[in-house]
């Protein structure tokens, strides 16, 4: 038996720090704008 504890608050802020964020707008629709947010719409379209 692996009995592993869950992260803490704090390791969780560290695990993140460096990650990049984005804020994403959506319209009433759910549609958002390109090219304010461009790395969120490179993400969607990564596979395509």
């Amino acid at each position: 038996m692996v009995i592993r504890a869950l992260p803490t608050a704090d390791e969780w802020a560290d695990l993140f720090k460096n990650t990049p964020t984005e804020v994403v707008n959506l319209d009433k629709r759910g549609h958002y704008d390109p090219e304010k947010s461009p790395a969120f719409h490179d993400w969607m379209h990564e596979n395509d």
